[in-house]
């Protein structure tokens, strides 16, 4: 227990190395509300180079969700996991975070908490990696969520920007990022880069309610903007509704934010998504 509504678990899963960390935070009243007061779950992805702990000690997520009536589940997802079943997990298997997130973790939450245990009560969010994230979970287990949110998400796995910023980042043993999706090949219709593009499968998110956060302010910024509104121009063409916030410098959505890909606008784009998703979320009193 860190604080009186913040929780940090420590699991171990054959499905993924190591022990992981997942902190839980939950309403204000969870513990004197009843038996059968069940809260809905939005599930909070972080980016690469981060952990767990991310949207609770550099983020603000025990402030903007903690007056909820809402049980917010924040797992690890490795630093360089990418939300996926590596296709080359080399020295580093077992590397299945989809498995583990979506088959394991959801139900064990479900198990262990009170929570409205059906899509109506689900939401999943994401920055960055975790943006990615959230949308490919959304897309693979659309019964599992009634609401996605991606924050500056890499939306676009065919960019070749894309592929090299994700090749760029160096795991321990000074190698190119190869596990999750291998290396980018022709024709790439027969890769992991597209089978795992959110593109690729836009079509999977009908019924579920979307929301995609970008600004313009930075470089690398400015290359996941384009892969957001990408997948925006995808969904709008299979007339699949979403809300799309292209903040640019940050202004229009305040609290510090300046566009750019950074703690201050994914805290901006959390304050912002949560009352449009809480609208959405059942609760059961």
């Amino acid at each position: 227990m860190l604080n009186d509504q913040l929780y940090e678990v420590v699991v171990s899963s054959e499905e993924v190395r190591g022990d992981q960390k997942i902190r839980i935070l939950v309403p204000h009243e969870y513990a004197t509300s009843g038996n059968t007061r069940r809260y809905p779950v939005l599930y909070l992805l972080h980016g690469s180079s981060g952990d767990a702990a991310d949207w609770t000690t550099v983020g603000e997520a025990q402030d903007i969700c903690g007056n909820a009536s809402l049980i917010t589940v924040m797992p690890n997802g490795d630093p360089f996991g990418f939300y996926t079943n590596w296709v080359i997990p080399g020295n580093a298997a077992p590397q299945n975070w989809r498995t583990y997130h979506m088959e394991q973790l959801v139900p064990w939450i479900d198990f262990n908490l009170r929570t409205v245990a059906k899509k109506e009560g689900r939401a999943i969010a994401g920055l960055s990696m975790g943006g990615f994230g959230a949308i490919r979970y959304a897309e693979q287990y659309p019964d599992n969520f009634a609401y996605v949110a991606g924050f500056s998400g890499a939306l676009d796995l065919l960019d070749k920007r894309v592929q090299r910023v994700i090749l760029d980042l160096i795991i321990i043993d000074g190698k190119p990022l190869l596990g999750p999706f291998g290396s980018p090949s022709e024709p790439l219709d027969s890769s992991a880069w597209f089978a795992q593009n959110p593109i690729t499968h836009a079509a999977s998110l009908r019924g579920v309610a979307i929301a995609l956060y970008t600004g313009n302010a930075d470089d690398l910024e400015k290359i996941l903007r384009d892969t957001n509104y990408r997948l925006r121009d995808g969904l709008i063409s299979l007339n699949i509704p979403l809300y799309f916030d292209d903040y640019e410098n940050g202004q229009s959505i305040g609290y510090g934010c300046d566009g750019g890909h950074n703690w201050p606008c994914w805290n901006a784009a959390l304050i912002d998504v949560l009352p449009r998703m809480m609208i959405v979320l059942q609760q059961q009193h």
